[in-house]
């Protein structure tokens, strides 16, 4: 079953036989049974011993070890592998049996005993009170699963991978999702399915043994709605908001299964989209007496939205432009201290909320898309053509733009570590400076095509030495997502940034600065890989480069890679993460 639900204990159980899927019984869980029991009661005793471990390898080893064994630990590894770590790698050999060992046992066992049912009984309801939002399940998907069951993965998406760029009304899309209507101007069978299969990997699995997320069990989810999505499109009528929406929701899931070609398919059918919305769509209207400025509004924040996720990638990937600006007013700006929308929790950590201003945020990205756009057309210009004056004038130019844009930033999208920024806004300073890093990329690129004779203008070591500062400046960034929220669930445009800052990190290794960048960004990049398999590809692609060219690794990143080690970099690697590497790679 697709959800946790009583069981009546038959073989299977009439829940399953009911809806025909497969029962799967977890005797684990079954403190009834005495094989389970004892079980359970061994975990403990493994449990405890790594505990002490830990314990005897931060008190005895030296600071490097120490350092592989936090960063270890900071990357979400598993108990099973922390445990194998500290026995191949920091030997300490068997703890001494003392009479304070003895007592540390004693009060370990006492803990569990007494603390373990009820902790457990805490975090259950913890999360079952903070669930976002509660939406059904039908009519929306065909896929066999439960109304909280879709609640959870809704509520995960709009968290952690919507905000990042918002391009759906929030409220209207769970207004007509909770109404159970297909006929519904804001949410749509094909937009939900979509959704559900990008949030799939955001799922914790309690069972996991590797202490990976993106285990079978997610995975097979992901791919049902992301199947269901397929054709619920091509069953599609007419163009509506909710088609545009779940087409870039559909892209962004192609992207991160790896199918660069079917990703290049929907972007075609998108830039479409986004062309004939307006002129050609007027069964779109609203119906009379709906509210149009409403309607408007919702237009402005998801033709603005998915324009954003779009400029996005195709910076990432240093690609021309593909569609003009929208020519339709920017999303409004609501602005409202206290207001309960304004607020950001981070289901389903048990954490208190900050505030969000999503619509600021917006109308950030939006002015942000607008530069991006111009560096994009830039990028693809024929540098043999220009000048050396000229290419630096365009890169200076687009550098104060850039700063006067960071300057005009409303108070409530700087970082803060007092104000506890959430981490969309975080990632927006992370995005900021992943673009100068591929403004200036361009210009070090660029030399090998001008010749940079005037002393007055950025030489090679100027823009090599803002690329290396904007790199360090998005450690520093998440690290502070680390401090206020965690490294888990980062989303995919997140990883992406970190990987062209970790490229760029490589080049400077023997600098201490770089080297503790690198380290930091290392371990972020490793937590997602535990999730997204794309990011486990990303950090396969530092490794190899560096040993393409003979870089040795910070050595506190061994246990980072030591999963990769033995596996060997293909065609169909390069075919998948070689673009990025083309770009960023010096």
């Amino acid at each position: 079953m697709t959800d946790q639900t009583q069981c009546d204990s038959g073989r299977p159980c009439a829940r399953c036989f009911e809806n025909g899927v497969e029962c799967i019984v977890d005797e684990s869980n079954d403190l009834r049974r005495k094989g389970a029991l004892k079980r359970k009661a061994a975990m403990m005793e493994q449990d405890q011993e790594l505990l002490i471990q830990l314990v005897s390898a931060l008190r005895g080893s030296n600071e490097r070890h120490v350092s592989h064994l936090v960063n270890m630990i900071r990357s979400h590894a598993s108990l099973q592998e922390i445990r194998e770590y500290i026995t191949d790698h920091l030997k300490l050999g068997t703890i001494e049996d003392t009479p304070e060992v003895k007592e540390f046992r004693r009060q370990i066992r006492l803990l569990l005993d007494l603390e373990g049912p009820a902790l457990e009984a805490r975090k259950t309801e913890r999360v079952a009170h903070s669930r976002s939002f509660n939406v059904p399940a039908k009519p929306w998907t065909m896929i066999q699963c439960s109304s909280p069951f879709v609640s959870e993965l809704v509520s995960l998406w709009f968290t952690w991978n919507h905000s990042v760029f918002p391009c759906i009304d929030r409220s209207l899309f769970l207004r007509d999702m909770r109404a159970g209507n297909v006929a519904c101007q804001y949410c749509s069978p094909f937009l939900v399915n979509a959704i559900l299969a990008n949030a799939c990997a955001l799922l914790d699995d309690s069972h996991s043994e590797n202490g990976n997320y993106t285990n079978h069990r997610s995975y097979s989810l992901a791919k049902c709605f992301y199947q269901q999505a397929q054709r619920l499109l091509e069953e599609e009528r007419r163009l509506s908001l909710a088609t545009i929406q779940g087409l870039a929701v559909l892209w962004r899931c192609t992207c991160t299964f790896g199918d660069n070609h079917l990703a290049r398919v929907y972007e075609g059918r998108i830039v479409d989209a986004l062309r004939n919305f307006s002129s050609s769509n007027p069964s779109a209207s609203p119906k009379p007496g709906g509210n149009e400025q409403q309607y408007d509004n919702v237009c402005n924040i998801a033709i603005w939205g998915v324009y954003n996720i779009f400029l996005a990638n195709l910076i990432t990937y240093q690609r021309r432009p593909l569609i003009g600006i929208p020519q339709r007013a920017r999303p409004l700006v609501v602005h409202v201290e206290g207001l309960a929308g304004e607020h950001w929790a981070p289901y389903p950590n048990f954490q208190p909320a900050t505030t969000s201003h999503e619509s600021c945020l917006s109308n950030c990205l939006c002015d942000l898309t607008l530069i991006v756009n111009d560096i994009c057309r830039l990028l693809c210009q024929d540098w043999k053509d220009l000048s050396p004056e000229a290419v630096n004038q365009s890169v200076e130019a687009t550098l104060k733009r850039l700063e006067a844009w960071k300057a005009h930033v409303p108070s409530c999208m700087q970082p803060s570590d007092t104000e506890r920024s959430s981490p969309q806004v975080l990632g927006t300073h992370i995005y900021y400076h992943a673009i100068i890093i591929t403004l200036y990329g361009l210009l070090q690129k660029s030399s090998g095509n001008v010749r940079m004779s005037n002393t007055s203008t950025p030489s090679n070591a100027r823009a090599r030495a803002m690329r290396l500062e904007a790199a360090r400046e998005v450690a520093r960034l998440v690290e502070l997502r680390r401090r206020l929220w965690g490294l888990d669930r980062i989303s995919t445009p997140l990883s992406q940034w970190i990987t062209i800052s970790l490229l760029t990190l490589l080049e400077d290794l023997p600098t201490t600065e770089s080297k503790e960048a690198f380290v930091s960004l290392c371990v972020a990049l490793r937590v997602s890989a535990r999730r997204w398999e794309h990011s486990k590809g990303l950090l396969r692609l530092t490794q190899h480069l560096a040993s393409q060219s003979c870089l040795t690794l910070p050595p506190e990143t061994i246990p980072l890679y030591r999963d990769f080690q033995d596996m060997k970099w293909g065609p169909e690697d390069d075919e998948k993460f070689g673009a990025l590497a083309q770009s960023f790679w010096m």
